[in-house]
């Protein structure tokens, strides 16, 4: 062969080489991230409570399952977490270098995990129609210096349960719920008297940042917080703890229990109040399976908080959940998308957030489902209890706040140690942790 043939061969052969490597993609970040026209298969992790609770698993499997089949590049690990551990095996996680894609959120826990940088701002992952889908109170919830860090899954503020069956049985009128405290305090009174073997309030007063968050609303009832972003104001909240004490000293509800471990009691019709979100409509149907709709919607009902001396009811979003994109994660794209699937897609829709009861956090998915939303509990929630949604001052040490208050909370109820005596000492361990004093 000539050199001059040999030389043009090896320009075409150049040539040829580097047009293969540019449509090839092999290493673009599409490929990488698991991006709409990647071939490449991708795994990534998903951390989560929803399918280490018996109630919520099979369903969240099944969204998971379907999200692989519509999108087949993309490989979902699933890691169940109890929901008691997740922050405690993320930050160990984290800290281990071995941080998952993507993770289900409680919004306290997520604006701690933001604070600590472990998390991606979403602002600029979400798609442009997911972003302009999402009820803006929800996306809210997740900011944090003045980035959204969380993508809203479900929508569940707390709601005031009442049973009216049990209600009636004990001679109160099952269609007037209590609408103050002082009218609770009554009505739970009048049951303890009348019927011992049912509980009166569920109310969760363990140690923990979630006891903190749940009894917030009531605290603000009463007129004064523990703390707020630059202040400490826990030594005035006398009232509450004395409320709180007398809960516990008159049998009103069952001390050091969590909120979910009074659930069962709700399905076996032994709980008359109860605090809880709109998904526990499907947990207690799950517990027992002959309790209908029908059947549940004439035994319980849902409004808004009591009031106090403010004349103002107030709840929490401490039942909402998100899902958060993990700074660390090399499939980001892959990872976004799975959220705005299981917020948004008609499978999740269909076979997890409409089952269960929770309410949706985009604007098109109640009216691509008008029927599902369309029942007294959804109504009550979307119309009267998400206007009266507070948000406790979250940041990075709210976890640290909230162990402390929750366990001072706790103290006032187990021993007989002066009120304002426990207080003042919380006072001083607050001030430490959000002054630095």
């Amino acid at each position: 062969m000539s050199r001059k043939k040999w030389i043009v061969l090896s320009v075409l052969f150049t040539i040829f080489t580097l047009t293969l490597t540019a449509c090839g993609g092999g290493n673009s970040s599409q490929a990488k991230n698991g991006g709409n026209g990647s071939q490449e298969k991708v795994e990534i992790t998903f951390v989560n409570w929803a399918t280490a609770e018996e109630a919520t698993k099979n369903q969240v499997l099944e969204v998971i399952k379907a999200f692989e089949t519509e999108n087949p590049n993309i490989k979902v690990k699933n890691i169940p977490i109890p929901f008691t551990e997740i922050q405690n095996q993320l930050t160990i996680m984290i800290t281990g270098g071995n941080a998952p894609d993507v993770a289900q959120l409680p919004d306290d826990v997520g604006i701690s995990l933001a604070a600590m940088g472990a998390l991606e701002p979403v602002d600029n992952l979400l798609s442009k129609e997911f972003a302009a889908d999402v009820n803006k109170a929800y996306y809210n919830i997740g900011i944090y210096k003045n980035q959204h860090f969380l993508v809203p899954w479900i929508g569940g503020p707390n709601g005031f349960w009442y049973n009216k069956k049990l209600m009636q049985e004990v001679g109160l009128d099952p269609n007037k719920p209590p609408r103050t405290i002082a009218e609770l305090d009554a009505a739970m009174a009048q049951i303890k008297a009348k019927k011992q073997d049912v509980v009166p309030l569920q109310y969760d007063t363990t140690v923990r940042p979630f006891a903190l968050t749940f009894q917030w609303p009531f605290m603000q009832a009463f007129g004064t917080l523990p703390f707020s972003a630059d202040k400490v104001e826990i030594n005035g909240m006398t009232a509450y703890a004395q409320w709180l004490r007398d809960l516990v000293s008159k049998g009103y509800t069952l001390p050091g229990k969590k909120l979910g471990e009074f659930r069962p009691l709700a399905a076996q019709n032994r709980l008359v109040f109860g605090i809880d979100a709109p998904f526990v409509k499907g947990i207690i149907q799950s517990f027992d399976k002959s309790i209908t709709d029908q059947v549940f919607y004439e035994t319980w009902g849902v409004t808004t908080l009591p009031t106090g001396p403010d004349g103002k009811s107030y709840t929490v979003g401490g039942s909402n959940h998100f899902t958060a994109v993990f700074k660390a994660s090399k499939h980001k794209e892959a990872a976004i998308k799975f959220a705005e699937y299981l917020a948004n897609s008609d499978v999740a829709l269909k076979k997890y957030v409409i089952p269960v009861g929770f309410l949706p956090v985009t604007d098109s998915a109640v009216k691509r489902f008008p029927d599902a939303f369309n029942n007294p509990v959804a109504k009550a929630f979307i119309e009267k209890i998400n206007p009266t949604t507070i948000s406790p001052p979250y940041g990075p040490n709210y976890t640290k706040a909230g162990t402390i208050v929750s366990a001072s909370m706790q103290e006032v109820i187990t021993t007989t140690k002066p009120i304002d005596e426990i207080l003042n000492s919380a006072r001083s361990k607050l001030e430490g942790v959000l002054l630095g004093k």
